[in-house]
């Protein structure tokens, strides 16, 4: 079954269409969903944007978020502050400044200084006596900010922030939570970043990751024989897309049960159109997940769910969080917009260690093993392909097994905040 998404009936508010070739070589308006998704990203949102280790004391930080430059520097009280990046005198790069007096950022061009609230406190290229700073336009936009567990959240939208416990896991806001993160840079748009989730391409895209030769029988037949079929999702909230069955690893379970119990036919399947070829062409993965599987049996500790919220246990959560509970761990994919054409990608680890020893585990297992394993081996398979998808091609056919990321795009054109009238 194939679903063209362009044909899907519209939504509650649609920006300007943008015309596309027809096959008789006119124009005509792209009307898919998609194409209501912003490409610099949600604005009213609050968003992963640095680790709060890479900003200094003495030299500010620039970054650019939703195709805005923010400069990051450390205010008075040491927490990150964000302003605009460019000097409302001369539009300078105040992140090429310096950071000369605690809690500002001087401009390397005529030396105007700022201080955390983006006002003017100093023109060190004119003077003491100076008027310029007392000049209400002289003031540089801020950045609402928050530093949890050492990752700054910004607020990019355009009026008060919401709550921000509404758009970040709620580990962050937890002190026995130990959540280890890191990021990447994409060359992809944050939509189809986002988008390789919960669809076909788990077994065939990540075959050779050291995440899918680790798994047991049971994980690796739930890799590869998902099929097309797919559980039934809701939105919560109008916050998260999650499945029905909250679980969806029960659904799997339940329907290979029901579909046969032989784990060698179900392992390799014949293709008809290929003149029978089987796929996987051999079993290894299946002999190495046995042994795999009687190492877990008799080594993992038995592990229990470790999120009981339903809005953030198992899916999608906005602006773009995609969230899997492991038991022994929580996996977290954050996607804040760079421009059009690049993103940032954050990773969260979550546990919740039992003792100082079993933390210091923890944290050396991230470090010499599960960062590399699960984000720059797997998850580089993902940017891999991602990057060399072209997102603006004119068409797009769905198969039932995309499900998911459809109603993914779904949850963002009718449920996303809105821009609110400035306030700052």
């Amino acid at each position: 079954m194939t679903v063209d998404d362009r044909t899907l009936p519209p939504t509650p508010f649609v920006p300007p269409v943008k015309p596309s070739p027809s096959p008789e070589g006119g124009s005509r308006p792209r009307l898919g969903i998609r194409d209501q998704m912003p490409p610099l990203g949600l604005t009213e949102y609050w968003y992963p944007a640095v680790p709060a280790a890479k900003v200094g004391r003495r030299k500010p930080l620039r970054r650019r978020l939703l195709g805005q430059d923010v400069v990051f520097f450390r205010g008075k009280k040491g927490d990150v502050v964000a302003l605009s990046n460019w000097c409302p005198h001369r539009n300078a790069s105040l992140g090429a400044g310096q950071c000369i007096f605690a809690g500002t950022v001087t401009c390397p061009y005529h030396g105007l200084t700022f201080d955390e609230t983006g006002a003017a406190v100093a023109f060190l290229g004119e003077g003491a006596k100076s008027k310029f700073v007392e000049r209400g336009k002289a003031r540089a936009r801020t950045y609402p900010t928050r530093t949890l567990h050492g990752l700054v959240f910004i607020w990019m939208g355009t009026g008060d922030p919401a709550p921000i416990e509404e758009d970040v896991p709620p580990e962050f806001f937890d002190e026995s939570a130990l959540v280890q993160f890191s990021e990447q840079r994409w060359k992809a748009n944050w939509r189809p970043a986002l988008e390789n989730l919960q669809d076909a391409h788990a077994f065939f895209v990540h075959r050779n990751s050291l995440e899918v030769l680790s798994q047991d029988v049971a994980g690796l037949n739930l890799l590869l024989h998902m099929g097309p079929e797919r559980p039934p999702t809701k939105v919560v909230n109008g916050r998260a897309l999650v499945f029905e069955n909250p679980r969806f690893f029960d659904f799997i379970d339940s329907h290979q049960e029901r579909k046969s119990t032989v784990v060698r036919q179900e392992f390799r399947e014949s293709y008809p159109k290929l003149d029978g070829a089987l796929w996987p062409k051999t079993e290894t993965r299946l002999k190495l997940a046995r042994i795999m599987g009687f190492l877990r049996r008799h080594l993992r500790p038995k592990a229990d769910w470790l999120v009981a919220d339903e809005e953030w246990a198992q899916g999608v959560h906005l602006p773009t969080t995609f969230r899997l509970d492991y038991q022994t761990h929580i996996y977290s994919r954050a996607v804040t917009p760079l421009d059009e054409q690049e993103s940032w990608v954050f990773y969260y680890n979550t546990t919740y260690p039992k003792s100082p020893l079993h933390r210091r585990y923890r944290v050396l297992n991230y470090r010499l093993y599960y960062n590399w394993k699960q984000h720059r081996n797997f998850s580089g398979q993902d940017k891999r392909i991602v990057e060399a998808i072209d997102y603006e091609q004119p068409q797009e056919r769905f198969s039932s097994s995309d499900a998911f990321p459809l109603a993914f795009r779904h949850l963002v054109v009718e449920h996303a905040r809105q821009p609110r009238s400035a306030t700052r």
